[in-house]
């Protein structure tokens, strides 16, 4: 084989290597759609009453804590302002905390969890990430704050509604945390003067 034929061999090769590469990451992507509705399913099969809306809320509470992790971590990167960066640290440092608490108590009750955040926080990620300084941190704020918010009401109703000890005692534990988070997106906000998040 000549010279030439070795080269033209080498760069189908490489080209095809690259293909499988892009495929794979697809590929990826759909394999974990599949295992969160998988787990989803898996719950509806497996739970009825209480305890399946206390699996619903516990899969949703990983999901949730998927995706208000990724938002700190891209506003660790991206934000020029010492105060948001500080607020996602702390996010980073509770909600990894309390995700890895909860998998633990999934795991013990059976619940199955999602590997990861859902299709609506992926989007809003990106829609972030596009931004940049002073428009970087109002929609990073906008946005944390109004997953706190939504997490505050989902952890207050189950806790009124579940007859699980320890599932209640997560909630007990976890809720001060949410509120805490809540106000010091808040706080930045009105130090901020920015009069979308007033509330």
């Amino acid at each position: 084989m000549s010279m030439k034929s070795i080269y033209q061999v080498l760069a189908i090769a490489a080209s095809l290597t690259l293909l499988g590469c892009n495929g794979r990451g697809g590929s990826d992507s759909n394999l974990n759609e599949e295992r969160n509705e998988a787990a989803e399913a898996s719950n509806t099969d497996k739970f009825a009453g209480k305890k399946q809306r206390d699996a619903e809320f516990v899969y949703e509470v990983v999901a949730s804590n998927y995706g208000e992790l990724k938002l700190a971590e891209l506003a660790n990167q991206r934000s020029r302002t010492a105060s948001v960066k500080k607020i996602a640290e702390a996010l980073v440092s509770d909600h990894t905390a309390s995700l890895n608490e909860l998998k633990i108590l999934a795991q013990a009750k059976a619940i199955s969890v999602p590997v990861q955040e859902t299709d609506a926080a992926k989007n809003k990620l990106e829609d972030i990430a596009d931004e940049s300084g002073e428009d970087f941190d109002e929609e990073w704020v906008a946005e944390m704050l109004d997953l706190h918010e939504k997490s505050i009401d989902r952890f207050e109703k189950r806790l009124d509604d579940t007859d699980d000890a320890e599932l209640k005692s997560f909630i007990t534990k976890t809720l001060p945390l949410l509120k805490k988070h809540r106000d010091s997106l808040k706080a930045f906000a009105r130090r901020e003067n920015v009069t979308l998040f007033v509330l």
